[in-house]
């Protein structure tokens, strides 16, 4: 089955792409771009969807948006129309204009949609990675919680326990974002390695097996990009506020060569005041004492160890290869290693697993008591095994991944966290979210500044994307490093020099 969707020159075809997909995730969706407002020349088989989203003005201060949906060869099912007046801040801005076009006839699609097929998406038309941004920006209008509320639910058509959510995060956020300053950044090292490849990574990660020499080729790059990258940062005066180490599984690196990367690392942010260090120590069975000492010794202040699940027969099917008993062993002896803050992650919706999965996770990790709890929900992902073998891997129902996370939410909220970030990704289960929980005061500085896109972020490593932020501008510059990890060792020189380019611009 495709579906068709017919815009005027294409106009919002991303968006409007995205929020069609969520209604029909079994069909192939297309966007088709016409010069006018006619509808495009198309071969449809029997069957076919086509989409059909128009806009007029009424007047300069009122808009009409029609959308239809007709299903081939000649049946139309519906059809509504949305009039809109614009506000006099909208007005008078092209931009803003055409932010709130786009929203009208998303909710016109939302609309003619939600009737056709009977669901209702938690997020409604919000389709975004970053949503939290609405949330801080109507925030920054001066608007009350209960005025956010009820624009989340009216504009966006967000259902009412994800809009609180969604605000109590924000909120949540304000005190790391508001002390932002200009000359202060945060540095994001990326290790592509790991002991095995999950069932539903996608990131081009190595497989340890047998590779130290890629390894060692590889830190000799990394530490060559960090001495440049923080030199110049540091002849400017630039201060750092956090470091992220993050992967793959950096912690899968032999004892010798993480020791040789934490010391390049304190070497170059010698004389900085680093707020929060933390490196992922994601799988149990890359870590030992001695690396753990390591670690704090070269003063990280953050660590992660990812469960996902704490059902064996889960782990052996996601290719994880290490036990239940290895995560609750490593925990303890990181917590005997001085660790007083711990995050774990836990990914809703894994293959087989229902309700009953979650709450023996859930009750698990409460056991443990972490500091941080990091709630996926699964995104099947284009590049990863669980996407090519979906026959072999139902993916869990919609309405039972909601209940799934719920029982998250229930447990955290026993363990006294807090909402303190949130994200989405594309292919999620239900269409649902991500969400980070921390006891107050455990809250990763990494994690918000990342996502709320406030602060430069300097990405050093294969795949690390660094985030050049203007303020006057209220502007990102992404700036990708190449991902494949032998890409990354041929071209160090060129991925440097673009960098300090950008750097002695700003």
């Amino acid at each position: 089955m495709n579906v068709f969707i017919s815009l005027p020159n294409g106009q919002f075809g991303h968006v409007i792409w995205e929020l069609t997909r969520i209604f029909f995730p079994d069909g192939e969706v297309k966007v088709l771009y016409t010069e006018s407002d006619e509808k495009p020349v198309q071969e449809y088989r029997p069957g076919d969807y086509l989409l059909t989203a128009r806009y007029k003005y009424i007047n300069d201060w009122e808009i009409e948006v029609y959308s239809q949906l007709e299903i081939k060869p000649d049946e139309v099912l519906g059809y509504k129309i949305r009039r809109k007046k614009l506000e006099k801040n909208i007005k008078d801005s092209v931009l803003e204009k055409k932010r709130a076009i786009k929203r009208i006839i998303c909710q016109c699609i939302y609309d003619l949609l939600a009737e056709h097929t009977g669901n209702r998406p938690y997020w409604g038309i919000l389709t975004g990675v970053r949503p939290l941004k609405v949330v801080h920006n109507l925030m920054d209008e001066g608007l009350s919680d209960t005025e956010v509320l009820d624009i989340l639910s009216s504009e966006y058509m967000i259902k009412q326990e994800k809009a609180e959510l969604f605000l109590e995060t924000a909120n949540n956020q304000l005190n790391i974002l508001k002390a932002n300053r200009d000359d202060v950044v945060s540095v994001y090292i990326h290790i592509p390695f790991c002991p095995t490849k999950c069932l539903y990574c996608s990131f081009p990660s190595v497989v340890m097996n047998g590779k130290s020499n890629i390894a060692d080729s590889y830190l000799d790059c990394l530490i060559l990009e960090l001495e440049q990258i923080i030199g110049a940062l540091n002849k400017r005066g630039t201060k750092i506020q956090s470091i992220y180490i993050g992967g793959g599984t950096p912690t899968a690196l032999t004892h010798s060569q993480l020791e040789r990367l934490m010391s390049a690392v304190k070497l170059l942010t010698d004389g900085h005041k680093i707020r929060e260090y933390t490196v992922e120590c994601g799988r149990p069975d890359s870590l030992d004492v001695n690396k753990l000492a390591t670690l704090k010794a070269f003063g990280v202040n953050r660590i992660s160890i990812n469960p996902q699940s704490m059902n064996q027969e889960t782990l052996d099917e996601i290719g994880r290869a290490h036990t239940v008993e290895q995560i609750i062993s490593s925990f303890h002896m990181a917590r005997e290693s001085g660790f007083d803050c711990i995050n774990m992650d836990v990914i809703v919706g894994l293959p087989n697993e229902n309700i009953s999965h979650m709450e023996k996770t859930m009750a698990s990790l409460a056991s443990l008591d972490p500091d941080n709890i990091t709630v996926h929900t699964l995104a099947v992902k284009r590049a990863s095994r669980l996407k090519k073998t979906l026959e072999k891997y139902p993916l869990t129902n919609d309405d039972i991944a909601e209940v799934m996370l719920q029982v998250c939410h229930r447990w955290i909220k026993k363990m006294d966290m807090v909402p303190y970030y949130l994200y989405r990704q594309k292919y999620m289960v239900g269409n649902l979210e991500n969400v980070g929980y921390a006891k107050r005061g455990k809250e990763c500085i990494y994690n918000v500044q990342m996502m709320g896109e406030k602060q430069t972020i300097w990405g050093v490593g294969a795949g690390a994307v660094s985030k050049v932020y203007y303020p006057a501008e209220d502007r990102i510059e992404r700036v990708p490093n190449l991902k494949d990890v032998n890409e990354y060792i041929n071209r160090i020189e060129e991925t440097i020099h673009r960098k300090k380019v950008i750097i002695d611009r700003i």
